[in-house]
């Protein structure tokens, strides 16, 4: 609390006068959030942070000031906190929070225009030797244009935006997608 308070009104303008209100957060994963509520400034620090050194919790505390100002952070407070969220002790932890509490939601796996089913088999058996194995694959529950698709990690699961599923993508554009997927699951460790 007294960390935060005294960053953020040293270095802020906006914050000289505000009442600030900070506390470690269970977040599943490294979240830090920053919003006004009333007159108060709540900060929410992921408690996988706990244990962070002091330089790592006023990087994270910068980096949120400076979101609010609309300001870029100093390079060494980003570098700070890549370190942290790189370290291998932090990442299994926050992996292992994942496992235990993620919900990870995915759609069916058979579209109106295209089985991933069909599509995972066939390029698992074609490239991959069919050595690749996942726990599940389906269709996003959201339809976005920006992430097409996903491979997470923890889960062992490929989620594809449903915005593909349509007449007017070609199948190869879908295969690329997952074929893509495939990779990641090659090259971040998957069983």
């Amino acid at each position: 609390q007294w960390l935060c308070r005294s960053i953020l009104r040293d270095t802020f303008s906006l914050f000289r006068t505000a009442d600030v209100d900070a506390s470690f957060y269970s977040y599943i994963g490294l979240t830090h959030t920053i919003r006004r509520k009333d007159s108060t400034w709540i900060v929410r620090i992921s408690d996988h942070c706990r244990c962070a050194p002091r330089q790592v919790l006023e990087a994270i505390i910068m980096i949120l000031g400076c979101k609010i100002m609309r300001r870029r952070p100093q390079q060494r407070h980003l570098q700070t906190y890549e370190l942290f969220r790189k370290d291998p002790g932090i990442t299994a932890a926050v992996r292992e929070r994942r496992m235990q509490k993620g919900r990870k939601q995915i759609g069916d796996e058979a579209g109106r225009n295209y089985s991933l089913a069909t599509i995972y088999q066939e390029l698992n058996s074609v490239y991959f030797n069919n050595q690749i194995e996942i726990a599940r694959i389906g269709w996003g529950l959201r339809k976005s244009r920006s992430r097409l698709g996903h491979y997470d990690p923890a889960h062992h699961t490929f989620t594809l935006s449903p915005v593909l599923d349509a007449p007017g993508v070609p199948g190869f554009v879908v295969r690329y997608i997952v074929y893509h997927e495939m990779l990641h699951a090659v090259f971040e460790g998957a069983p």
